[in-house]
């Protein structure tokens, strides 16, 4: 199964808390790490541990003081799933072959990494297209099909179906 770390799915959920509403500037979306906790439903530590990281990466910034608590270092619309993603666990990729400090003896001759880099790629781009701010808005329909192209679907019995032809199916048998 591919996915993404929950420390970084953490981190997402902690920076969308904080972004708030849109509508609102930005240095005006305070929380010290404790509300972030009990807003988020995460643990202490591990809230902790992730403002750590994020401030180290120049995504939140901290202030103390009365008024302070952690803030986004930028509107959320100028941060990016991506960089939130590799804040965390280090340079998306989606097999071994491409992270920086796999030695493959195959990666010469190998012929599905070609296909696997431009997946790798088309991942990595919806991920640096999607902002924080996006994160913070109601999903629409239409956004999850457009956004993410699918290919075929497969039915429990393992037949393969190629939605592009049912949909031409569909459409030759409604003008009939």
């Amino acid at each position: 199964m591919l996915k993404i770390s929950r420390l970084s799915d953490y981190a997402i959920v902690l920076l969308t808390a904080l972004a708030g509403d849109p509508r609102e500037k930005p240095s005006e979306q305070r929380a010290n790490a404790r509300a972030l906790a009990e807003r988020t439903g995460i643990s202490m530590p591990t809230v902790g541990k992730l403002l750590k990281l994020l401030n180290g990466e120049g995504i939140v910034q901290s202030r103390q003081g009365r008024s302070g608590g952690y803030f986004l270092a930028r509107p959320a619309e100028k941060i990016t799933l991506a960089e939130i993603i590799e804040a965390i666990d280090g340079p998306i990729a989606m097999t071994d072959c491409f992270r920086p400090d796999h030695d493959c003896s195959m990666q010469g001759d190998c012929a599905v990494r070609p296909h696997w880099e431009a997946i790798n790629r088309g991942v990595h781009a919806l991920l640096d297209a999607t902002t924080l701010a996006d994160m913070t808005r109601p999903v629409k329909e239409s956004a999850i099909t457009t956004q993410v192209p699918v290919w075929y679907e497969r039915s429990r019995g393992g037949e393969v179906k190629d939605p592009d032809a049912q949909a031409g199916a569909h459409s030759r048998a409604g003008a009939s």
